[in-house]
């Protein structure tokens, strides 16, 4: 085998090489057995997706969707109307500012678009002091400005104050 060189003249012998030892920590190491058995786990699992249901998944999903999409629309709606009423409210504040400032015998303003027919007061003293015989000129006229029909049983009172009210003629 090797043998180490002589040692020159009047040394000593060069000691054999000696094997050197480097220190490698033990760190966790895996196991291949439960490696094995979970990669064949996942590989049975894998083959059984073709079995799920997804037909029955995507129509609880579409129905949900659609249950959604209603409560949605219906939302909205809702919403859709709120803005018309606000819209119809702004609408109304410069007449009724008018309306509310005006000589009694001036003629007042109705809403645009309100086709103003027979029986329908043109002035704030009219509409103060309209009669609403049987409630008919109150009526035509609340039915004209798509106001809520009052109670059969409402007065005249109440009939003019109706109008007053939305028309801002105080």
């Amino acid at each position: 085998m090797n043998q180490p060189p002589p040692a020159p003249p009047g040394q000593p012998p060069i000691p054999p090489p000696q094997p050197v030892a480097i220190p490698v920590p033990m760190l966790p190491q895996p196991d291949f057995i439960r490696l094995s058995e979970g990669l064949l786990t996942v590989a049975r699992e894998i083959a059984l997706i073709p079995n799920v249901p997804v037909q029955g998944i995507l129509n609880a999903i579409m129905a949900s969707l659609h249950r959604i999409e209603g409560e949605v629309a219906a939302g909205l709606r809702t919403v859709e109307r709120r803005l018309d009423r606000i819209e119809t409210q702004l609408t109304l504040v410069p007449i009724r500012i008018y309306n509310a400032n005006v000589n009694s015998s001036t003629n007042i303003m109705y809403p645009p678009g309100i086709n103003v027919v027979p029986g329908m007061p043109l002035t704030r003293m009219e509409i103060h002091t309209i009669t609403c015989t049987a409630g008919v000129n109150c009526q035509v006229t609340a039915a004209a400005l798509g106001l809520p029909n009052l109670p059969v049983t409402a007065t005249v009172m109440q009939r003019r104050q109706q109008l007053i009210e939305y028309l801002g003629a105080y």
